[in-house]
């Protein structure tokens, strides 16, 4: 475990409110990420802090500063990147600006801050955020990790999350992006899982914040209408084991990178469970 001393300084980018009963057990998206953000800090560096404060975008709400803070978390949204809604155009431009004015500002989203982040930051290299012709992907499924992915972060060929979307973020191909990005790796049904540039950018198309309640109570509120069989069968992925405390793990060290001569997170990524 690495003994680092320090405060990491997270805004919680909260794109949308939980479903009724997250709401009622859990708090806000910004606060389930707090909570398992601290947990991961005390495997992975107990000498850190984490500290958050929420922000609503939807009505507007952003940091006086980003640079009062390490980390700006984008999370997830029942919304699509690509929507023309005004809050959403904003925090496109707001995270664009961020990332070329406030260099030593990180960056992490999940699902939907996953595509936005790339979005607004990968469109001039031709990346775009839409429908997937393959429908939802839904429950936990298995990312095969890039081998480039796997030498800068995850020494394991796979990691399992929890999904539940139905948008993907298209890149017209690795060779595509700047030099410094790696592609995180792909499943069955999507094939761009996060991207990462160190000390900048990480983001997850999984949740690792989502555990069997989050996600089957997700499910029942964006599947109310879905027949009864196909609801049945997406809940009784959602009921399977994952890998979130090992992603949570590496969000932390990212967030972590550049502290004390921690330059990457090559060779930090798999800590004992």
């Amino acid at each position: 475990m690495l003994a680092l001393p320090g405060t990491i300084r997270i805004a919680m980018l909260n794109a949308d409110t939980p479903v009724p009963n997250v709401v009622a057990e859990r708090g806000s998206y910004g606060n389930i990420f707090h909570d398992l953000l601290v947990a991961a800090a005390s495997r992975v560096a107990p000498h850190i802090t984490i500290e958050s404060k929420d922000f609503d975008v939807v009505r507007g709400e952003y940091p006086r500063s980003p640079s009062d803070f390490d980390t700006l978390l984008v999370t997830g949204s029942a919304s699509s990147s690509y929507d023309d809604n005004q809050w959403i155009q904003k925090l496109d431009a707001y995270l664009l600006d961020v990332y070329r004015n406030h260099p030593h500002v990180r960056l992490f989203g999940s699902c939907f801050g996953h595509q936005i982040i790339c979005q607004s930051i990968l469109r001039e290299y031709g990346t775009y955020v839409a429908k997937n012709p393959q429908g939802w992907e839904i429950g936990v499924h298995e990312i095969k990790v890039t081998p480039a992915y796997r030498k800068a972060c995850h020494d394991q060929p796979s990691l399992r999350l929890q999904f539940i979307h139905s948008d993907n973020v298209n890149i017209p191909s690795p060779e595509t992006l700047p030099s410094s990005w790696v592609m995180m790796g792909s499943t069955n049904k999507c094939a761009v899982q996060g991207v990462y540039e160190p000390g900048r950018v990480l983001t997850y198309q999984g949740h690792f914040e989502f555990d069997r309640f989050i996600n089957s109570e997700t499910l029942k509120v964006f599947g109310a209408q879905w027949d009864t069989e196909i609801l049945q069968s997406e809940m009784d992925n959602t009921d399977r084991d994952d890998d979130s405390e090992i992603a949570a793990n590496m969000v932390v060290k990212f967030m972590m990178e550049g502290r004390q001569g921690v330059e990457g997170m090559g060779g930090l990524m798999t800590p004992p469970l």
